[in-house]
Formats: structure tokens, C-alpha cells, sequence
């Protein structure tokens, strides 16, 4: 997938600028320079067209301050790491010296660049961007960030540059398969295992894997796509910008794959960090298999593997509707179980409902549990269709779909999975007027 990254000095509207190409507040925006420190990182949809985004920190190219100095050396890495530049300025003071130095870097490097002259309102104010052609650049893109104009024009300029290699590669039937978790899990042991190579470089020194590692295999005739992906850590963790980028590089092999194997470290158990990238996974409406490696190191006795799953359901009471796979990847224990049920969660996850099984079904749960009344209105449902597969997306018609409460919506989804098997797959619910 293309990787977008934004940069330039602070307060020129980076992050507002993120923001409206995610199509959301995402970032923090704020008139104070540098409030960006930690990079942002999201996928934007333009014309069926999808690309990576990320907000970088303010540059300071003289500034001998510590996080000054760390944000600028994460936006040299966004000019190595990243495919197209948003290269932004502030239209309403002219070109100043870290515009400049910003400027020859950008020509320095060679990469491909989108030159945004921002906080331009109207066409009165475009003569006024003209002195940026003293920065040496292309033709520029006068934009408001803020009034959303020009916006679209420069998504149309964006999706140009994605490589028409990448949508080629969209149409070849292959399952995706991403092996993600904190830093030495054994995720490239388990590659390594599946492959019967050692396609990744293992070690036990944590964070070994940087980037990540593309490998194929056939499995009863089909093709997966295996993705070796950097250790996941907490924010607070992530001390360098090489792991920063490993991070931003691991969030977009979870949004290229179908199906995400978290792996889990059992020496360790299950913790906050696996627990969020559980529900990220989910979120991101992606298949889902719980990999407990290090099954080995484990003291056991008849109800241990019981009592495992049982600790992470407490913490994550949604996991229970994925499947959990306990494994040693060190003696190629139950490894090859991994491709079978990501097989099975593939079939699951592309099924596509007849509305008139859906409608009988319903007819079924209303019968079984009405919805309560709410804000004394009697809530009806009078039909139901699946829009989209990968993830299934269901919507659910009613006579007040405002109305409808989390724990009945709780209740459908409990539902559609006791009736159609969506073992390990998210279920998206949406709630429509008749």
C-alpha cells in the first residue's frame, strides 16, 4: 500500500491537515508549535483507492533542543520510509529558512512529492503563494486544510502516484495472513517453522525484525501470503525512530492481510499489550487467531491450557468468539494448526448470507427476545441484509434504528454467531431506518 507522509516546520497545519484526509480528529491540533510528537499513522479511502498516512512532528532544521532534534530525525526517516511526500507551508507568512532547508532535502532525496502551500481560503489570497516558486519545487497545490478547499484535488494528485502493480497484486487470490505481537514472541520462528526456511532472521535479542517480510505458500491448493511484522510496543517503549517506523510498517500489514495471528508469549501470559492489539485486530475488522507460543516452558497440569484461556477471556470477553491455538515454535509443535484454521476463518469470513435465511433468522431472535421499549417507542425490526463480507457487515431495518441499545445489538451479533458459523471473525452490525 502506498505510505503518505506529511512534513514541515510546525504550526503549518499538518495535523489538521491529517485530520481531514482521515476524515476524522485524529491528531491533536493545536496553534502551539510542536504539539505533534508522537507520530500518526492512518489509511485513508479516496475513489476506492487506499493509502497509508502519516503526520510527522514539526520540523526545526537549527534547533539544538532534545525533542526538537528527535522530531526532525523522524522526519528524515519519513522521507527514506515513505513512497510520496506532502510537503506543507504556511501561505499566509512566505517562505522561510526551514521552508528552504525543508526544500533542498526533498530535492536531495528524489522521492516523489505533492508541494502544498496551505491556509490559502480563496483564490483572492493564490497570487500571494507565488513567491514559493523561489523554493526551487514543482508546481505547488494552494489548499485549506482548515475549509477543506482544494481537498480533493489533491486526493486525486495522491492516488495517481499508487503503483498499478499494487492494484494487479489486490486481484490475486491469495489469503493474507499477518503474524503480529510484542517484540520476541517468536512471530519470525513461527514463519520460519511454516515455511520450513529461515526466511527471517531469529534471535533472542527483542525487536530483531524491522520491517516487513512478504512470503508465500501453498496449503491444500491455496495460496497464502505470510507477513513477518517488527514487535508491537507500547507507546512509551518506542524510544527510537527506527521503531517507530517498524511500528507504522506493522499497522499496515494488519490493514493489507484478511486474517492477523497475534501471537502471545506464554512465559509471559496475556497482557495489556496483547490485549490492545487484540482490539485492534478486531476493530480493523480482520480475522482473528490467539497463537500461544512458548507452549514448552510452561509447567502443566491437566486444566492449565483451560485456565490460560480463562485468564484472557476475563481480561477480553470477546476473544472467547476466536479460536486459540497452543504451540511451540522452538519443537514445531502444532505450528502447521495455524494454516488450517486460517483456512477455515478465510471460508467464514467471505460467506455471503441469503437475505431470505437472514430474515427467517431474525423472525427466529425477535421471537426468542424482544428489543425493550425505549424513550416509549416499541422498537420493531423488519428485515435483515448482508452489505459486505471481509469483514460480514450486517444491517439490521427498524422503525427507530436510533433507539436501538448497545446490549441488543450485543445480542444480534451473539445471535448470528450461534446461528452461522463466525468463528475468529469480526461481524460489523448497522442499524437502518425502513
Amino acid at each position: 500500500m502506498l505510505s503518505v507522509a506529511i512534513i514541515g516546520k510546525p504550526n503549518v497545519g499538518k495535523s489538521t491537515l491529517f485530520n481531514r484526509l482521515v476524515g476524522r480528529s485524529h491528531s491533536i491540533v493545536s496553534p502551539i508549535e510542536g504539539v505533534t510528537r508522537d507520530r500518526i499513522y492512518g489509511t485513508v479511502n479516496w475513489l476506492e483507492n487506499k493509502f497509508n498516512l502519516i503526520d510527522t512532528g514539526g520540523f526545526l532544521p537549527n534547533s539544538i533542543d532534545t525533542i526538537n532534534t528527535h522530531v526532525r530525525e523522524q522526519a528524515n526517516l519519513a522521507l527514506d520510509e515513505s513512497d510520496l511526500i506532502l510537503f506543507v507551508v504556511d501561505g499566509r507568512e512566505g517562505p522561510t529558512s526551514p521552508d528552504k532547508f525543508l526544500a533542498n532535502e526533498l530535492i536531495k532525496s528524489g522521492k516523489n512529492y505533492l508541494f502544498l502551500v496551505n491556509k490559502v481560503d480563496d483564490e483572492v489570497h493564490d497570487t500571494a503563494t507565488y513567491e514559493f516558486y523561489e523554493l526551487g519545487l514543482n508546481e505547488h497545490i494552494a489548499i485549506s486544510a482548515q475549509n477543506k478547499r482544494n481537498i480533493d484535488i489533491l486526493l486525486d494528485k495522491i492516488i495517481t502516484f499508487i503503483p498499478t502493480n499494487n492494484k494487479q497484486e489486490q486481484s490475486v487470490n491469495y489469503i493474507g495472513i499477518a503474524l503480529i505481537g510484542i517484540p520476541n514472541a517468536g512471530k519470525s520462528s513461527i514463519m520460519n517453522r511454516l515455511l520450513k526456511e529461515d526466511k527471517s532472521i531469529v534471535t533472542d535479542i527483542a525487536g530483531t525484525t524491522r520491517d516487513s517480510v512478504d512470503s508465500y505458500i501453498k496449503y491444500y491448493g491455496k495460496v497464502f501470503k505470510l507477513i513477518d511484522t517488527a514487535g508491537l510496543r507500547k507507546k512509551t517503549k518506542i524510544d527510537s525512530n527506527i521503531e517507530f517506523y517498524s511500528t507504522v510498517r506493522t499497522y499496515r500489514s494488519i490493514a493489507q492481510c484478511q486474517i492477523a495471528v497475534v501471537v502471545i508469549d506464554a512465559s509471559k501470559g496475556f497482557n495489556r499489550q496483547d490485549r490492545d492489539i487484540v482490539r485492534y485486530v478486531i476493530d480493523s475488522g480482520k480475522g482473528l487467531i490467539l497463537v500461544i507460543n512458548k507452549w514448552d516452558l510452561i509447567n502443566k497440569d491437566t486444566n492449565t491450557y483451560e485456565e490460560f484461556k480463562k485468564d484472557i477471556y476475563d481480561q477480553f470477553p470477546s476473544v472467547e468468539h476466536y479460536p486459540t491455538i497452543s504451540i511451540s515454535a522452538l519443537h514445531n509443535l502444532r505450528v502447521g494448526n495455524i494454516l488450517k484454521e486460517a483456512d477455515a476463518i478465510n471460508e467464514r469470513i467471505t460467506t455471503k448470507i441469503k437475505t431470505s435465511d437472514l430474515n427467517k433468522f431474525l423472525e427466529f431472535v425477535q421471537r426468542k427476545f424482544q428489543h425493550p421499549i425505549s424513550g416509549g417507542k416499541n422498537i420493531k425490526f423488519k428485515y435483515v441484509s448482508q452489505l459486505d463480507t471481509v469483514p460480514p457487515l450486517f444491517a439490521f431495518f427498524s422503525n427507530f434504528p436510533k433507539l436501538v441499545n448497545v446490549q441488543y445489538k450485543r445480542y444480534l451479533e451473539n445471535q448470528l454467531r450461534e446461528n452461522f458459523d463466525f468463528d475468529g471473525v469480526p461481524i460489523k452490525i448497522t442499524f437502518k431506518q425502513k
